[in-house]
């Protein structure tokens, strides 16, 4: 019940986010835009996105091997793949992350600790490089950031993250987090299960190549996804300093990850506006830019959504059939 009402709630967030950002824009100039798109660079943003999963896929993938996982990139690719199909009835980081752990969750050779650990640091990893990215952008193109606003929301989002991974790969704060969760009775009873995903997540963390090698892939990951962004706004026309894309996107992606809507829904087309429209960018463009950018996900989310039901087929057919 609680999970249904949770998926309510946030439907109608994006609902109302939607309609209320519908209402304050110029339609007839949205449908003009969607009209003007530019179908080669459209498609070269699509090729972009594609990158953006197989990068990620490959950091994905080495995290589960260094776990002692024994699994192909093709599979982690499926598995990616899929959980990009729940990301699209889901909120957008939950959904993704819960569509791998389900997916490789049937089988019942794959740990489900090394699951929810790889995970976990696969996502923290991603999060910490664009921001990083961001950073980098604000120093390298100061003059093109000149909102104090900007500026503080990257530095205090860093400062979470890295004093969050200090913190969580700490030995006393280890402690003294399992402590308050063993005195808490409703998280008590998974305490066993949180001490293997946190032996598992502290495994991975203590190798440095490992972490250099899927840092290494983070980087390239985020660039297409920041590519990804500019080659969509240049099909409808928006021609923009790509300075901007290094500042602004890297933001936007952390604004979205809080799971407030169904797929980011409303909160990634509001987020656009506020960002791009300081730079000249119209909140129709914006809007346009942001639905372009979604539609890649979308158009993943499908091919995820039939190799869903493919190898929900298969295991079916795999499974021994009782005697009568």
């Amino acid at each position: 019940m609680k999970q249904q009402l949770g998926l309510i709630l946030r439907l109608l967030t994006a609902v109302v986010l939607l309609t209320a950002l519908f209402l304050v824009i110029d339609r007839d100039a949205l449908l003009a835009t969607f009209l003007s798109v530019n179908p080669t660079l459209y498609l070269l943003g699509l090729v972009a996105f594609i990158g953006t999963i197989l990068t990620w896929t490959l950091r994905w993938h080495l995290l589960m091997r260094a776990a002692g996982e024994a699994i192909t990139y093709d599979k982690s690719l499926v598995t990616l793949t899929i959980g990009m199909f729940f990301s699209m009835f889901l909120p957008t980081v939950v959904g993704t992350d819960l569509g791998r752990v389900y997916e490789l969750g049937r089988d019942d050779s794959y740990r489900k600790s090394i699951l929810v650990s790889t995970v976990l640091l696969d996502r923290l990893m991603g999060l910490m490089t664009i921001s990083l990215m961001a950073l980098l952008g604000l120093a390298a193109g100061s003059q093109f950031a000149g909102n104090q606003g900007i500026n503080l929301t990257v530095i205090g989002t860093l400062i979470v993250l890295f004093g969050g991974w200090v913190l969580v790969f700490n030995a006393r704060a280890e402690k003294l987090i399992f402590r308050i969760i063993d005195s808490l009775p409703v998280v008590k009873r998974f305490s066993a299960s949180l001490h293997k995903v946190y032996d598992a997540l502290d495994g991975l963390y203590r190798q440095p190549r490992l972490i250099a090698q899927s840092g290494s892939v983070s980087i390239i990951n985020s660039l297409c996804t920041i590519l990804a962004t500019l080659l969509a706004a240049r099909s409808i026309g928006v021609d923009i300093n790509p300075m901007y894309f290094f500042i602004f996107m890297p933001i936007i992606w952390i604004i979205i990850t809080i799971p407030i809507s169904l797929s980011g829904l409303g909160v990634r087309e509001g987020a656009f506006i506020f960002f791009f429209s300081q730079v000249g960018v119209t909140n129709s463009d914006a809007v346009a830019i942001s639905l372009l950018y979604y539609s890649y996900n979308v158009i993943v989310g499908i091919v995820g959504g039939l190799l869903l039901l493919y190898t929900s087929v298969m295991q079916t057919r795999a499974k021994p059939r009782p005697q009568s």
